[in-house]
């Protein structure tokens, strides 16, 4: 890759000639020069500079290519470094926090009894964010809720995965003791839970979107929700404390079975099966040992997904 598409690419991240100049360690006047030359070469404007500075259709082209450019050169070393049979390299791997608490710790002594040489990192966020860090190249693979089908990634469908209500026993027996427990245990409509202290979640993720489709289908309107948080295990752990009920994934919520203190109930009509993806760039070159991480977090998914409640 030229000097000035690496120039080019730090200011298409930045969005900023001074940031850019800072992080290649250039001057301002340098980094315009060198965006002056790729727009020469290429005949066509790559940024608007008013009233901010964002890029041009032609430059969206450019920057997404680039970014592939990047990718295959990338893949191109690890590729090579394959045939020294050296079972050695890096990758990163973006997943929730609740499922990284999940998941992580059986796939890593797995994983390292395999490939001890191998250096992982991982990040944690919501598929909206992960799928934004994969197109920018931040990262090698995630696993995804209902990945967007529309980015060019390579999708891999895993398991299906179904939501559950979660709350507290006290809280359930001073509002429910009326009702006989073993009709909500069939599935519970959401409707009863109107006005009840709730947790939900941010409005960027993909089970907030889900439960909106839901609600907005059955005419339901939650009246009290008190907090919104995209991670799991902060929702159960307020319900344990009595503060909220919420609504998880039944994989997530798997983890919480031995305690006493919550109920955990299936939703009653909900027809929104969340689908459990594994997501790459389809220029993505894997590796032996990224192959075989995949693999392992299939096995370990395909485990938890057998499980019910």
């Amino acid at each position: 890759m030229t000097q000035n598409q690496k120039i080019f690419l730090l200011v298409a991240e930045t969005l900023s000639i001074s940031k850019a100049a800072k992080r290649a360690f250039v001057t301002q006047q340098c980094v315009s020069d060198h965006i002056k030359r790729m727009e020469e070469e290429y005949g066509t404007k790559l940024f608007h500079r008013n009233p901010y500075m964002h890029l041009t259709p032609a430059g969206e082209v450019v920057f997404n290519s680039l970014n592939n450019i990047e990718l295959i050169e990338k893949n191109l070393m690890k590729s090579i470094s394959d045939f020294s049979n050296e079972r050695k390299g890096s990758f990163s791997v973006g997943m929730s926090t609740t499922r990284s608490k999940l998941l992580i710790p059986l796939l890593l002594k797995r994983y390292h009894e395999l490939f001890p040489n191998v250096e992982i990192s991982f990040f944690s966020g919501d598929t909206k964010i992960l799928e934004k860090k994969l197109l920018h190249n931040k990262l090698d693979i995630f696993l995804g809720i209902n990945t967007s089908l529309n980015l060019g990634l390579h999708i891999e469908h895993v398991c299906e995965d179904y939501l559950y209500l979660v709350i507290n026993k006290k809280m359930f027996i001073n509002n429910f003791s009326q009702y006989d427990l073993k009709n909500f245990k069939k599935g519970v409509d959401l409707k009863y839970f109107q006005n009840i202290p709730m947790t939900f979640y941010n409005e960027t993720g993909a089970l907030n979107t889900l439960l909106q489709q839901h609600l907005i289908t059955h005419g339901i309107e939650l009246n009290n929700v008190v907090c919104h948080t995209s991670e799991c295990d902060v929702q159960i752990d307020l319900c344990l404390n009595n503060v909220t009920s919420a609504i998880v994934p039944r994989m997530l919520a798997n983890n919480f079975l031995q305690n006493d203190e919550i109920y955990f109930f299936p939703i009653k009509d909900f027809n929104y099966p969340l689908r459990v993806d594994i997501v790459s760039n389809p220029y993505l070159e894997k590796p032996l040992y990224l192959k075989a991480f995949i693999s392992l977090l299939k096995e370990e998914l395909l485990e938890f997904s057998k499980d019910t409640l």
